[in-house]
């Protein structure tokens, strides 16, 4: 079964949240990756960290990308999102953990890596993360939500995510979220944290967001220096 980041919330707090963001966050970020990106259908691209969720909302990039024969989809095995191959032909999906991609450097063009690190384990980890990503993509677009935003993204929750963490982690788990509580599964970053994340030698930059979404996301891109 697909691993899931929503937490607990009252009833149809998270399917409010859904259509909300369907008809905003996510069709700026496909045209944010656009105008950032400039993709051609020369372009290898890859989406980093795929759910293997089959909601629309799991999988805009890949219903929006025109070339999907350039396409690389990278996810875990735990996600179970193999068979993003078969319901979108031409794309290829990879199962590899984001920390070691067994792909040669600067592999692809363009990439976008979705509100993944802030379930990347540690920030050492997020940064092994990061810096993997990086070594196989010349430029990728992040986004992940903003941990300086009053309601936390997963659980929908306000303010106890700037708590300190142990307090944090305990009300996620008297409140029955003990697979967020854990720093594996949920680490939240603001834009200052990100960007400490990147290699030096690349030019990584923040993306002012669109709407309610200059509050809610942080959005960077970064590229190789030639």
């Amino acid at each position: 079964m697909p691993l899931s980041y929503a937490g607990k919330a009252p009833r149809g707090v998270h399917a409010l949240k859904r259509r909300i963001s369907r008809g905003t966050s996510r069709r700026w970020i496909v045209q944010r990756f656009w105008e950032e990106m400039q993709p051609t259908p020369e372009m290898r691209a890859a989406d980093f960290g795929v759910s293997g969720r089959r909601s629309l909302a799991a999988t805009f990039f890949e219903r929006a990308y025109p070339w999907k024969h350039q396409l690389t989809a990278i996810g875990r095995a735990v996600e179970g999102a193999d068979w993003l191959a078969e319901a979108f032909p031409g794309l290829t999906f990879l199962e590899a953990d984001l920390r070691s991609i067994p792909l040669p450097d600067d592999y692809f063009d363009i990439g976008i890596c979705n509100a993944v690190v802030e379930h990347g384990g540690t920030h050492e980890q997020q940064r092994a993360l990061v810096h993997e990503v990086c070594r196989v993509a010349r430029k990728v677009m992040f986004t992940m939500p903003n941990k300086r935003f009053p309601i936390e993204h997963h659980t929908l929750l306000p303010l106890v995510h700037w708590l300190p963490d142990h307090q944090f982690r305990a009300i996620l788990r008297f409140l029955g979220n003990d697979f967020l509580a854990s720093v594996e599964n949920l680490n939240l970053l603001d834009a200052d944290t990100l960007l400490s994340l990147f290699p030096p030698d690349r030019e990584t930059r923040l993306v002012r967001g669109a709407g309610w979404m200059r509050f809610t996301s942080v959005l960077c891109v970064s590229t190789a220096r030639d």
